[in-house]
């Protein structure tokens, strides 16, 4: 686990998008996608729920970026 990884998960949450959130990044937005699915199946549970509006936390994504955010 790298702090930049950190980093992406816990602006993702805030900018409550992967799109919103990769513009703040500066990467490609299915670069971040394709991170975000990978970093899930290598924790076997899912951080956040998918919407129409964008990303929500899930019970276990509000966990993670709390701690998360300690760390950074």
């Amino acid at each position: 686990m790298e702090l930049k990884e950190l980093e992406y998960i816990v602006t993702i949450a805030e900018e409550g998008g992967i799109s919103r959130a990769a513009q703040k990044l500066y990467l490609a937005q299915s670069s971040l996608s394709q991170f975000l699915s990978r970093y899930e199946a290598e924790l076997d549970t899912k951080l956040f729920q998918r919407t129409g509006a964008g990303v929500r936390p899930t019970a276990a994504g509000e966990v993670f970026i709390a701690n998360a955010r300690q760390m950074l």
